[in-house]
């Protein structure tokens, strides 16, 4: 299982690598939509959706969302930037920054509900158990992430803030692992949601805030000698924003692990090997993105950071 697990992360990070870096933003967004589509199925069953029928209309019901938040989002049509695709000149327009912004605190805001739903488990579940009201949550987990990396590759096109905002889950997922399996021992396994995942401790969340807050200290200090100087505010902000990150991470994984409790499955898929399904690969992410895209947003725009 290891070895499996093994061979199909270093896959998946190879996908991410050439699919972030080496494509334009029209295709990296047909890239992430690829890779939405067995989450959107996932997340049908999630909802209890078993017939084909009920996912088509599921599929039809989040692609209109979609497409209706992405022409909500778009400029006037003037000052069209170019985008060579294969040899060929395509126009787009660029994303609304006002529009992002508000689709990213009004993510953060409906995490914080998550967090509050998490914490109340299992009681106050027949609030949101109705299969309508899961799908509702699919959408609110599921639309702002992908707008968001969208706009954090227009932002840097050879796709380093993607890259950086997965490294940087990745980093809290990794450390809180190595440090529940060291000192959640020793310190008695005190469980961090023994309601949703016994096995998660707060020795893995102090581990997961500490390895973030490291990495994230090494990318700024690259940044600050290699490229430009930050301030000493601006790395303050930037390292809250690393901590609030790690916490929503780990609230993003809770999240899946109740609604996978409430539906009593094990994994969300079988579409990654060792890993389980594409949900229990980007949990974190849903719940990390909108946090990293407000703060560079508000950043790059006030601060002229990037």
């Amino acid at each position: 299982m290891l070895k499996q697990r093994v061979i199909t992360a270093v896959i998946m990070l190879a996908v991410l690598y050439a699919g972030t870096a080496w494509l334009a933003l029209p295709w990296f967004a047909g890239f992430l939509t690829l890779i939405l589509l067995p989450a959107l199925y996932e997340w049908g069953k999630l909802m209890g959706l078993r017939h084909w029928q009920h996912h088509a209309t599921w599929f039809a019901l989040f692609g209109s969302c979609l497409l209706f938040t992405l022409t909500a989002l778009r400029l006037p049509v003037m000052g069209l930037d170019d985008v060579q695709i294969g040899g060929a000149t395509a126009d787009y327009e660029p994303l609304s920054v006002n529009g992002i912004v508000a689709i990213s605190a009004l993510a953060v805001l409906y995490w914080l509900w998550v967090f509050w739903t998490i914490r109340s488990y299992p009681g106050g579940s027949r609030r949101w158990q109705a299969r309508w009201k899961i799908g509702l949550m699919g959408i609110a987990c599921l639309i702002p992430s992908w707008v968001g990396l969208v706009y954090l590759k227009m932002l840097n096109e050879e796709g380093w803030l993607v890259l950086i905002l997965v490294a940087m889950v990745s980093v809290v997922d990794i450390g809180a692992f190595f440090a529940g399996s060291i000192w959640g021992k020793k310190e008695g396994r005190r469980p961090l949601a023994p309601a949703l995942s016994p096995k998660k401790t707060w020795a893995g969340l102090w581990g997961g805030l500490v390895s973030c807050t490291l990495f994230t200290w090494g990318v700024l200090a690259w940044i600050h000698l290699q490229y430009r100087e930050l301030s000493a505010s601006v790395w303050a902000l930037l390292m809250m924003i690393s901590l609030l990150l790690a916490v929503y991470s780990v609230v993003g994984d809770l999240f899946e692990s109740m609604l996978k409790r409430h539906r009593g499955i094990k994994d969300s898929g079988r579409t990654l090997p060792g890993h389980g399904g594409v949900l229990d690969r980007i949990d974190s992410l849903l719940a990390a993105t909108p946090v990293f895209v407000l703060g560079i947003a508000l950043l790059s725009r006030v601060l002229e950071v990037i």
